[in-house]
């Protein structure tokens, strides 16, 4: 599921492709222009996937509960980026922990604020990603997560 207006999105897509595709994996582009066409796109796609995986497009976020309906209604679990999505339905996340992105960029934010100049401060990516899981979510769409996955979660939510 991505918007083919956000960049992020459409990006986030075409490196899926290019990693899963070579693993034999096929990846299916769903796109949704507006938060009304989501429900639509994942009714496309429901039949000719295993689960429909979904970036931080801000769209589908933003719908994210229509999403949930068709996968439930479907059984083709989600699987997203962002971790509170799956509060909202999908069955598991591995995302970026925002509260140490938080606490990073308020890092580069004080040294800048301390004269050091913005351009000579290198980017800080984030390399530890935190699992979050539902099993509810996980029987509603028609699978069982291993206690070897709820172990190893960060986060269970029931």
């Amino acid at each position: 599921m991505s918007s083919p207006g956000e960049v992020n999105a459409t990006i986030v897509l075409k490196n899926l492709t290019e990693k899963l595709e070579p693993m034999g994996i096929t990846v299916h582009g769903a796109p949704a222009q507006k938060s009304t066409d989501i429900a639509m796109a994942a009714r496309s796609i429901a039949d000719k996937v295993d689960v429909i995986y979904t970036s931080t497009d801000n769209n589908v976020v933003s719908a994210y509960e229509s999403l949930y309906q068709v996968a439930n209604e479907s059984k083709v679990p989600l699987i997203a980026a962002d971790s509170d999505s799956v509060e909202r339905g999908a069955v598991a996340a591995l995302g970026v922990n925002y509260y140490d992105l938080g606490r990073q960029t308020g890092k580069i934010v004080a040294r800048i604020l301390n004269g050091e100049n913005a351009g000579d401060i290198p980017t800080y990516v984030a390399t530890s990603l935190d699992l979050t899981v539902s099993p509810k979510h996980a029987s509603e769409q028609g699978v069982t997560l291993p206690q070897s996955v709820l172990d190893t979660a960060k986060d269970v939510l029931e």
